[in-house]
């Protein structure tokens, strides 16, 4: 995440990095209670009134246990107060969610550096940083200039891959030939897509972003949800989200088991729906509650969906009432970052690139469909610095190792073509 809004992934690893510019972004649409209380703890900060700010960081970790930038920012404020065993307290929370963080080399625990404890966090965080998993790589597409946001699979073993900077499409066949499947001028940034073998189709979220080649002012805060056909790579429909002030981009989406078709909208608070047969999108879902909404998976009961939110965690939307509730993290756990996710058998395997270090992982539901365990699948190899989507085949989990997005910072940057990697995992 290099240079996102703060409401939405698509590069912004500063949505967590920086927890309080988040607090303060600017939204159309009403404040989640724990952005109040983190602009309110950034004040506080400011005017120099700490007990005010650890007072407001605490009761905003209170309302998100799992934050990590609230917690490390605690920590410090906590060490600024000559509170360290809260502050310790406060770290190995994060050090036991599986998380890196160089605090040896923050000025701010200076302080803590006399205490044993102290040392033994710092030999967590830096094992946390290391290598999990096997590091396979599947297959590499070589030669990309792009950002590799979306993957997808059809059923004759051919791969589809979503390019922002290119605004396409791109085909690897089974042999491993690597084209470029849609050549459509009218489209944007092209980010998650799924096949609907049935239909012989492909759908993509596309979306205007300073990234992609060649955009132009009147393209800003656009988006579509576009259908190609699966044969020819041809655009057969595109909807567009409506002209409502807004900027709007789709991120993800998901094919609903009635034929419907959502896609998630990362700067708007909407889930839109696409009806079986229907001429337009809907708003399936919108509220106030969402910060940054990214991938969508189908609940195990079949009647809701598992929406990932950027800077909330995971959401359980009815299909029947759009009903919404956050879902507890398991202790010790955290659910922030969640970009891609996706169900299996027994809960979700997601890719979390809004923390450190990236990692895909495993989350186990419980029957009532609670998250009760995450646990690591790989984190830490190279290649896996700047991970993008996933798609679940064959019992295996895939996703892109390093998307691109880091490369352009600035947008108008040109790196050279480089080997994407495609990384596979036992689930």
């Amino acid at each position: 995440m290099a240079s996102h809004s703060l409401h939405f992934r698509v590069h912004t690893r500063v949505l967590l990095t920086l927890v309080i510019a988040l607090a303060i972004a600017t939204a159309l649409w009403a404040e989640p209670a724990q952005s109040v209380l983190l602009r309110d703890a950034a004040a506080a900060q400011k005017s120099g009134d700490l007990p005010l700010q650890i007072a407001k960081l605490e009761a905003a970790r209170a309302l998100r246990p799992d934050y990590p930038r609230v917690v490390y920012v605690l920590a410090r404020a906590y060490t600024s107060a000559g509170r360290p065993a809260d502050a310790l307290s406060s770290l190995r929370s994060l050090a036991d969610m599986g998380l890196a963080f160089a605090v040896d080399r923050d000025a701010s625990f200076a302080p803590l550096h006399d205490q044993a404890a102290f040392a033994a966090l710092a030999a967590s965080f830096a094992a946390n940083a290391r290598p999990h998993g096997t590091g396979r790589v599947a297959f590499p597409l070589p030669d990309r200039d792009g950002i590799i946001e979306g993957i997808a699979r059809d059923a004759d073993g051919n791969w589809y891959f979503g390019d922002v900077r290119n605004r396409c499409l791109w085909r690897r066949s089974h042999s491993g030939e690597v084209r470029r499947f849609s050549d459509d001028s009218s489209l944007l940034g092209v980010f998650g897509l799924k096949v609907d073998q049935a239909h012989t189709a492909i759908w993509a979220g596309t979306s205007a972003v300073p990234e992609m080649k060649n955009a132009t002012a009147d393209e800003k805060g656009r988006a579509a949800l576009v259908e190609f056909d699966l044969a020819t790579g041809r655009v057969r429909r595109s909807f567009a989200t409506p002209a409502d002030g807004r900027d709007h981009l789709l991120g993800d989406v998901l094919l609903g088991a009635d034929g419907s078709v959502f896609a998630s909208d990362s700067t708007a608070p909407v889930i839109w729906r696409l009806p079986p047969g229907g001429k337009r999108l809907q708003r399936w879902i919108e509220s106030d509650d969402f910060i940054s909404l990214q991938g969508m998976a189908s609940a195990p009961d079949g009647r809701s969906l598992v929406v990932a939110d950027y800077a909330n965690g995971l959401w359980r939307v009815s299909l029947a009432d759009q009903a919404h509730v956050l879902l507890a993290p398991p202790r010790g756990a955290t659910l922030f970052g969640i970009d891609g996710l996706y169900a299996v058998d027994g809960g979700l395997v997601a890719v979390q690139n809004g923390i450190s270090p990236q990692r895909a992982v495993r989350i186990t539901l419980d029957a009532g469909g609670r998250p009760v365990e995450v646990r690591t699948l790989e984190a830490g190899h190279p290649a896996m610095d700047d991970l993008s989507l996933g798609l679940v085949a064959d019992g295996q989990f895939h996703f892109i190792g390093n998307s691109g997005w880091a490369l352009f910072d600035p947008p108008s940057a040109t790196p050279a073509p480089r080997a994407v990697s495609i990384f596979q995992t036992q689930i």
